[in-house]
């Protein structure tokens, strides 16, 4: 994967970008928030990486502009704020997942994995049950009907 860490503390940050270079994704780095959010505006990236407490702006504001910029990039959160109104802060204002240091660092590959895994899974708009099949109406519940022969099925 193509990665963006935006970590201010500069020991973390080669920790992280030594990693996760080993596990063989691509790793880009910035050491604070007005960096990573020009590093996001400028590149694509698989997924970003975000402390919260950062010189400049921090990570809460930084995934705030990226979700205002239609930025639907996933962004981890890897934070020592461990508070609940902290993270649930930082997954109100567009983090995917939210992890605390300390941390395991074969927790944050899986969770990495899912974060790209879940932006990339397909979006099902028709649901198909033997000969049945209906698309997909507000609030997710189909609506059946009977199989047409040439309808595309999904």
């Amino acid at each position: 994967m193509k990665l963006l860490v935006v970590e201010d503390e500069r020991r973390m940050l080669e920790l992280l970008r030594q990693g996760l270079s080993e596990e063989g994704h691509t790793v880009s780095c910035a050491a604070d928030g007005v960096a990573g959010l020009q590093m996001v505006r400028d590149h694509d990236f698989d997924v970003v990486i975000l402390d919260v407490m950062m010189p400049k702006m921090d990570g809460f504001e930084l995934a705030k502009h990226m979700r205002t910029e239609n930025n639907s990039t996933p962004v981890l959160m890897l934070t020592a704020k461990d508070s609940v109104p902290d993270i649930v802060n930082g997954l109100d204002v567009g983090a995917d997942d939210y992890v605390t240091k300390p941390f395991s660092f074969d927790e944050l590959l899986l969770r990495l994995r899912a974060v790209r895994r879940a932006a990339i899974a397909p979006r099902t708009t028709q649901r198909n049950v033997g000969d049945l099949f209906g698309p997909l109406h507000a609030g997710g519940l189909p609506r059946w009907g009977a199989h047409q022969p040439d309808a595309h099925r999904i």
